[in-house]
């Protein structure tokens, strides 16, 4: 059975609008309006210490470099590895794997760089005394080189 009381609207309304409601002899009372077309904002606020992400550091630069130009034995490549670990943990937030491969980082970036320059230096004296040999032994098998400062047969200066 329907009720026959309330008139029934010709149109549907709209979708999105609000419904129309018509007043039946009840008091109009001032009601709130939700506004439905801006909701509220809803913040989350994150704080982050700056002092807790400074002191982890992942050396990633210097293996970078340790990589390109002093790779004595793969040690730029382990320090790499290790370098990129340490940020990755440092953003999943694992602090204490962040710093122990932070750690083993910096370990194999001094180990790689002391002995290549090492290397180095000692390639450089190899070097400079096989030049002096070389000198010394060219000067003794030919004496009349006239720029020979020992040579007996330079003559008067």
């Amino acid at each position: 059975m329907e009720n026959s009381d309330y008139p029934k609207h010709a149109a549907a309304p709209i979708m999105g609008a609000p419904p129309i409601y018509e007043n039946h002899g009840y008091a109009a009372t001032a009601m709130p309006v939700p506004n439905i077309y801006n909701p509220a904002v809803h913040t989350t606020v994150v704080t982050i210490s700056p002092s807790e992400s400074s002191v982890i550091r992942d050396h990633l630069p210097w293996s970078i470099f340790n990589i390109l130009y002093m790779n004595f034995c793969c040690l730029g490549l382990c320090a790499v590895v290790h370098s990129v670990k340490s940020r990755d943990r440092k953003l999943a937030g694992d602090r204490f794997g962040a710093v122990s491969h932070g750690t083993k980082a910096r370990n194999f970036n001094i180990a790689a760089t002391t002995l290549t320059l090492l290397l180095c230096f000692i390639m450089f004296i190899l070097v400079v005394s096989g030049i002096i040999t070389a000198v010394g032994s060219i000067n003794s098998r030919y004496p009349s080189n006239p720029y020979n400062p020992y040579n007996p047969y330079r003559g008067p200066q």
